[in-house]
């Protein structure tokens, strides 16, 4: 819902004095300890504490982002400290604060408080006081749910189907994405504070689970690009490392879960729902995503400090995978990503997946001028990759049925029920040679109806799943989950379909709008397993699709990413003509499309790089087989664009800086 523009600011005990239509500036009444108040009724609340450290100094990658990584002289660290507002609490802050209505479609607006001192929040569960110790603060109006990052840096979408897609993150990111930040809450007497950040926010699953959430917990937060959610990333990552560092069996084990009495769940295993078989859950699974997590880090930050102090641990965390592998290059890796489905054996989803992070852990190698170690990821990736593409029995691939199977059990025993991402994840990646491709590409297309019935479903034979197959916690992890639609979404950018990405936005904002943005575990939706009239079954309130929707709507669709070799690249897949602004820290772009091209301005107050990839837009099909285009390079001063005339579009020779 648009902002409603107050006629006054919040009331407090200060002064508040007009800036602009949205902004009031708020004096304290004189006093030797001044202070502002705010009174609001009971609702979800933020506050944002800022803590300094002293650290290593930094080196930096040349020429490329200013580093505002966790490294260097005195790094400051930021925190949250998120509220729901339904029970009594005290909070303290520093800097800022926000203050929101209890409901996303509220009319009354959010508040951003900002002010130079110490901010203390108290709720008694009807009412909430914000109390700022300082003598001035500046009090900003927002929608009921900000279309700004939590550092206030605001963001617009003024394209086809812009409204709601924006609202949707919006409501996903302040009722889901943030709240579950806890390390200076609920955790800030646990064992492992730092880094702790929760998947569900209403049920049993009070722990942190860095096999499998932190991957997607993390991607959410790097795409919303904030400062503040960086710092999140960058002590979840140090978790994990730590986690993996640990482990009593020194085998460089990424941990299931750490509960909040300290405990750590690094081997978990599950049954079959007939006792027949028996499976380790996410053996390689966090090692894997967390060379990508560490990646996607770097990239966004440049901070060769930062990696050069964590390299030999990434190292740790990848030679757990390569103990997996056989001399043929397969790896047996158990269970990856799905909990309720016992997979005790090679998996193509994983094999594929593993290839991919060591190219990127490669990359990093090569970055701090590590040749062997590159060098020896990449020939890892490489039979990775040679034993994924081989036939059946030795590889994944059935001629018979032209696609990749699932996975193999230890006794040589076919699993293939059409997973969709042990198919598009090697035609993505290249693993799969050009006829397989091709075969792929057929097969996703045959069976879209299956896969898209809310993006993206497990495979498209759900149905024939087994007992000795399906876990015995039972069959709900069978069907749609936000882990699968990252890849799936990304299957789709690859191929330059920003139609499909945008229907899957669509389906996943309106369903969000319908729930308040709260959505749960999206598992069996009334499918094959539990016909009891509800579209979602497991746990409530939970972070996975509000986070991977963010991934999706900012790198595959809206295409703004971070790479080594520039400080952004920009590769829209949007569908029509319209503006983009991201004022975000990571961002600071605008960029618009129209009949006449594409123009890029640089809102940042420093020079930057940008790698322009445009091969998606300028009336392209979208139904090729994917690859991106070679980007073009152009550097940008503070206010400086560039244009750039599209495929298909008239060619004014309006192409340059201005």
């Amino acid at each position: 819902m648009p902002l409603s523009t107050p006629e006054r600011a919040l009331p407090t005990d200060g002064t508040p004095t007009r800036v602009d239509e949205r902004t009031w500036s708020v004096t304290a009444a004189g006093g030797s300890e001044p202070r502002i108040r705010f009174d609001a009724s009971a609702g979800p609340s933020v506050l944002l504490a800022v803590e300094t450290a002293q650290t290593a100094q930094p080196a930096q990658t040349a020429g490329l982002a200013d580093t505002v990584g966790s490294t260097g002289g005195t790094a400051e660290q930021r925190h949250l400290l998120p509220d729901d507002g339904s029970s009594p609490v005290r909070l303290t802050g520093s800097g800022a604060a926000w203050l929101l209505p209890p409901r996303p479609g509220a009319t009354e607006p959010a508040w951003h408080v900002v002010a130079d001192g110490v901010i203390e929040l108290h709720t008694d569960g009807d009412r909430r006081t914000l109390t700022v110790h300082a003598g001035t603060a500046t009090l900003v109006a927002h929608r009921a749910r900000p279309h700004a990052d939590v550092d206030g840096a605001r963001f617009a979408l003024d394209l086809p189907g812009g409204d709601a897609l924006a609202d949707a993150l919006a409501g996903f990111y302040w009722g889901t994405v943030l709240p579950c930040v806890v390390e200076r809450t609920t955790a800030a007497e646990y064992p492992d504070r730092d880094g702790y950040v929760i998947s569900t926010l209403a049920d049993k699953y009070v722990g942190t689970y860095p096999d499998v959430d932190h991957e997607f917990q993390i991607k959410g937060r790097m795409a919303w690009g904030s400062r503040t959610d960086q710092d999140v990333v960058g002590r979840m990552l140090d978790l994990q490392l730590r986690m993996m560092r640990e482990d009593p069996q020194q085998l460089w084990r990424d941990p299931c879960a750490i509960q909040p009495d300290g405990d750590r769940e690094y081997h978990v295993r599950r049954n079959s729902l007939d006792n027949s078989q028996n499976a380790v859950m996410f053996l390689v699974t966090g090692n894997v995503e967390v060379l990508e997590s560490a990646w996607l880090y770097f990239a966004r930050t440049k901070d060769t400090g930062w990696l050069r102090e964590r390299i030999e641990d990434l190292e740790g965390a990848a030679s757990c995978v390569v103990d997996c592998m056989d001399r043929q290059g397969r790896l047996w890796s158990d269970v990856y990503y799905e909990d309720q489905v016992i997979k005790d054996g090679r998996e193509t989803m994983a094999a594929s997946l593993a290839a991919n992070s060591f190219e990127l852990l490669a990359a990093l190698e090569d970055v701090l001028g590590r040749d062997g170690q590159a060098r020896s990821y990449r020939e890892s990736a490489a039979r990775l990759a040679a034993a994924v593409r081989a036939p059946l029995p030795a590889g994944h691939w059935d001629d018979a049925t032209r696609r990749f199977v699932d996975w193999v059990d230890r006794s040589g025993r076919v699993h293939d029920h059409v997973h969709l991402l042990a198919n598009v994840l090697p035609a993505m990646f290249g693993h799969a040679d050009g006829a397989q491709t091709e075969q792929v590409i057929a097969l996703i297309d045959r069976e879209l109806d299956e896969f898209q019935r809310f993006p993206t479903f497990l495979a498209a034979r759900v149905q024939d799943y087994t007992d000795d197959e399906i876990g015995d916690g039972g069959p709900y992890d069978l069907c749609a989950a936000g882990r699968y639609w990252c890849w799936d979404a990304a299957f789709w950018s690859w191929r330059r379909n920003g139609g499909m990405l945008r229907r899957q936005l669509e389906t996943v904002a309106a369903q969000g709008a319908r729930d308040d943005y709260v959505m749960g575990e999206r598992y069996d939706m009334n499918h094959v397993h539990y016909r009891d009239g509800s579209d979602w079954h497991g746990a409530a309130h939970y972070y996975e699709y509000p986070c991977v929707y963010a991934w999706v709507l900012f790198t595959e669709y809206l295409g703004v990413r971070s790479t080594l070799t520039a400080d952004l690249l920009i590769a829209p897949q949007v569908v029509g003509s319209g503006t983009v602004t991201l004022g975000q820290r990571a961002y600071e772009l605008t960029y618009r499309i129209d009949q006449d091209g594409f123009e890029l301005v640089n809102d940042a107050g420093r020079t930057r790089s940008f790698e322009l990839d445009l091969s998606a837009l300028g009336g392209t099909g979208g139904t090729g087989s994917g690859g991106p285009a070679a980007p073009r390079t152009v550097v940008l001063g503070p206010g400086e664009s560039v244009r750039v005339a599209l495929p298909g579009t008239a060619a004014t020779g309006a192409e340059g800086q201005a």
